[in-house]
């Protein structure tokens, strides 16, 4: 005989619309809350503008800036996304990746800077931030099949900026 009491029958969304505006430009906040914090910590390199020999295809830093200025809202849609799910289904384990994973793109840009954009510093912090990318989104996609989609500008920018500072380091090793 099957057990089906830890299946919640479905519920009507219990969040209004604009609970999604918030966790987009919650996240997005967070975000340049972590750059405000780097410009406080840096001088004249940043995570974005390295010392050293720089790879040939490294993008000017107002990439850096337009890229994460999409992903951070687009997180926060997906992030939304399963909070919705929260009656239907225990979502705490995603939310608390999420907090995590926020907490991580915090502190990156401040802790990249009073490491004096190292190298391995960075590609070691940008490791962290793929592999937490790869499981929030198949964590979200347990949830909600919908949430990847708002995923994709993460998931596919993390591989390409892994790539990067792998090659910094490669370089200036």
């Amino acid at each position: 005989m099957t057990n089906f009491t830890s299946i919640r029958p479905p519920q009507p969304s219990s969040s209004p619309r604009w609970t999604a505006l918030v966790f987009a430009f919650g996240t997005l906040l967070s975000g340049l809350l972590s750059a405000g914090l780097s410009f406080a910590t840096a001088g004249i390199h940043s995570a974005a503008n390295p010392a050293g020999v720089l790879p040939l295809l490294w993008p000017p830093v107002w990439v850096f800036w337009a890229v994460w200025i999409i992903i951070y809202p687009c997180w926060g849609v997906a992030t939304y996304l399963v909070w919705e799910k929260r009656q239907q289904a225990d979502v705490r384990g995603a939310l608390v990746l999420y907090a995590i994973s926020v907490l991580g793109a915090l502190f990156f840009l401040p802790l990249s800077n009073l490491t004096a954009n190292n190298p391995a510093v960075l590609t070691l912090l940008d490791a962290n931030g793929l592999v937490g990318a790869y499981a929030l989104a198949w964590l979200y996609t347990r949830y909600d099949r919908r949430a990847l989609v708002w995923l994709l500008p993460y998931l596919v920018w993390m591989p390409l900026t892994l790539a990067l500072k792998l090659w910094l380091w490669w370089l200036n090793a």
